[in-house]
């Protein structure tokens, strides 16, 4: 076998928009929607069969299957789904992002939409012709591809952190800060979620800061002034972990490829379900008996800032 897309494998992708594909578990979703999403990220997918992602996973493709599979199951059918960057395993190619339609095809099928990110490892003009249909929310002069998800309790802001590619930092750029404010000004009584693949350089985990955002100073003061955005949700560090910065909540989601290390995260996907007061995450292993499966977690909205005492007198 050679390292290039086989002639075999190119036909069967190219082929892949027109088919249909069998749904194990739709008849028992709940079609009525609402304020429930689903968040991958990292699920570094290739076009080249004899590539295998890291981490000893079983092949490029069976960890997104799987989790596919058991979102079709759910009781309830998502309002959305969110792959949050890093699509493609290490450059992105029109054969990486043909495996990534070809798995997400179920839930299109199912009429559930599917809103997809970028990330360090993905190309965004090859990602643009690989999914003409999948147009932006924005129209920059810097082009970036964002999504808007609107439930009733809540504004989801997808954010389009990508800047090199494979560098592993990110940066929003001044044309998008100022499209990411004005779509929160446009909603002052609803909460706001930030989606974007790269980790804040805010939160006090230093260790994340080297593969951030590299402009976060210019965005996060100003994302701080308004009370509505809760939390920023990130990938790219293939961890669970929680900090805040001027009680914004700040959370990486589990990655659906691979870990860097296996005993302290696990693979798979997350639900997430909004109301007027906050958000439950919960997390859905790819190993059904880990001791993380069905954690779930609340975050609730931005208190007010403790006030300082007043200065005794003397």
């Amino acid at each position: 076998m050679t390292a290039s897309l086989s002639r075999r494998r190119f036909f069967h992708l190219a082929g892949l928009a027109a088919l249909a594909f069998p749904l194990r578990g739709l008849a028992a979703l709940d079609t009525s929607g609402g304020d429930e999403i689903v968040i991958l990220n990292d699920i570094h997918l290739t076009g080249i069969p004899e590539e295998k992602i890291p981490g000893n996973a079983k092949d490029d493709d069976d960890h997104l299957r799987a989790a596919v599979q058991q979102i079709l199951t759910l009781p309830k059918k998502p309002a959305a789904v969110i792959i949050n960057g890093d699509l493609a395993l290490s450059i992105g190619t029109a054969a990486d992002y043909a495996v990534v339609r070809e798995l997400i095809a179920p839930l299109r099928d199912a009429g559930i939409p599917v809103h997809l990110t970028l990330g360090n490892h993905d190309v965004r003009p090859v990602f643009n012709q690989a999914f003409p249909e999948m147009k932006s929310a924005s129209d920059l002069k810097d082009p970036r591809h964002n999504g808007l998800i609107d439930l009733p309790s809540t504004r989801l802001i997808l954010l389009d952190t990508l800047d090199q590619t494979p560098g592993p930092a990110g940066k929003l750029g001044a044309e998008q800060i100022a499209w990411v404010l004005a779509k929160i000004d446009e909603v002052p009584t609803k909460q706001v979620i930030l989606v974007g693949h790269h980790n804040p350089q805010v939160g006090g985990d230093t260790i994340h800061y080297k593969g951030g955002l590299a402009d976060t100073a210019d965005f996060w003061p100003e994302i701080a002034k308004r009370d509505q955005v809760q939390a920023y949700i990130h990938g790219h560090t293939h961890e669970w972990t929680q900090a805040s910065e001027n009680r914004i909540h700040i959370i990486s989601t589990i990655a659906c490829a691979y870990v860097f290390n296996k005993n302290t995260n696990a693979t798979g996907w997350t639900s997430a379900r909004f109301n007027a007061h906050g958000f439950q995450l919960k997390l859905h292993t790819l190993e059904t008996d880990h001791a993380w499966n069905g954690e779930a977690k609340w975050f609730f909205g931005r208190q007010p800032a403790p006030k300082k005492p007043a200065p005794k007198k003397k």
